[in-house]
Formats: structure tokens, C-alpha cells, sequence
């Protein structure tokens, strides 16, 4: 083969994936459900590791958001203790609370769900490579000032745009309750 034939046939392969490419960028489906509300249950350490129970309430199915059947991949609590807001981008948080999210027990006529994540407070370090479990001491000088730590649901599903919840706050004084600070 002429090196020119070569250049012009490499130069066609490129051209060829820049123009499918944009297909592929809209390929996610939309969940349609809205960021809804978690109503906040209760807060209780489940363990002499510092680990805590996070339970609450939602008139939604997490485990089938995407499509009847079609279970969350990742199902995760997310709060960020010393924060107002969980950020978007979850990795820049200094200080974070999370955990996966267990099954949902039907309350009621079913409209209502009750969840439970298990977390740990944890320090971010290295821009999200690694993390250090906080201690009472440090979890109370983050929180000394706050009244509550918010917390978001978010869920993901291939071939679907993540979820992300409404804000959910968690009272400090329950924390500081479990956690044994006065």
C-alpha cells in the first residue's frame, strides 16, 4: 500500500469515530424520577468499630428506580459531616460519612419504604485515594458549630443517569449521642 493511501485511510478511520462518537454520548437513559426527600428515622452505633446505622424513609422504591427488576449497581448514603451541602462531586469532600444502602422493608400499604446504610466517618485524603477513620475528638471539632450533617441517596445503573436524592439532614445531636460526646 502507497503511504499516501495509508495516511488517507488512517485519516478516514479518525474521521469515521469522531462522527459516530456523538451517539454514544447520549446513550444513557433518563431515571424520570425527581430528586425526592428522605425523611431522617433514627441514628445508632451498630458496633464497638465506630460503625453507625442511618435509617430513613422514602415514599420511593430505591431498588427499582431505573426499571421494574433492574437493581441499583451502587446504592450509597452519602453525607458530608462540616459541610452545609453534599457537593456534586462527592471525592473533594474533606470529611465524609458513607455507606451502602440494605434492602427496603415496605411500610404500610407499601407506599412507604424504610432503608438503612451503615457508615463510618472517615477523613478524605490524597484527593480521594485514601481515607482515615476520624475519631470522637475530631468528628466533635467538625461538628462543634453544626446542627445537622446532610446526606444524599445516590444510586447508578448501566445504561442509565445516576440518582441523586434530596437532602437529607441528620441531627449532630444524635450523632453526638452515639458517638459518646456531651
Amino acid at each position: 500500500m502507497m503511504p499516501a493511501v495509508r495516511e488517507q485511510a488512517r485519516w478516514q478511520t479518525k474521521l469515521l469515530w469522531l462522527a459516530v462518537l456523538p451517539f454514544f454520548w447520549g446513550c444513557a437513559k433518563d431515571h424520570g424520577v425527581p430528586a425526592v426527600p428522605l425523611d431522617y428515622l433514627e441514628f445508632k452505633r451498630i458496633s464497638d468499630f465506630d460503625i453507625y446505622e442511618v435509617k430513613f424513609s422514602s415514599n420511593i422504591d430505591f431498588f427499582n428506580i431505573f426499571e421494574p427488576g433492574k437493581r441499583p449497581i451502587s446504592s450509597i448514603l452519602r453525607c458530608s459531616p462540616g459541610l452545609d451541602e453534599v457537593p456534586q462531586n462527592y471525592d473533594i469532600a474533606p470529611y465524609q460519612a458513607d455507606g451502602l444502602v440494605s434492602a427496603a422493608q415496605p411500610l404500610g400499604g407499601g407506599n412507604t419504604f424504610i432503608y438503612s446504610a451503615s457508615l463510618t466517618f472517615d477523613e478524605n485524603l490524597n484527593e480521594g485515594r485514601s481515607r482515615r477513620m476520624l475519631h470522637a475528638d475530631e468528628l466533635q471539632r467538625i461538628l462543634q458549630d453544626k446542627q445537622f450533617v446532610p446526606c444524599v441517596y445516590t444510586a447508578t445503573a448501566f445504561g442509565f443517569k445516576a440518582y441523586r436524592s434530596a437532602t437529607m439532614r441528620v441531627p449532630v445531636a444524635d450523632i453526638f449521642r452515639e458517638v459518646g460526646i456531651q
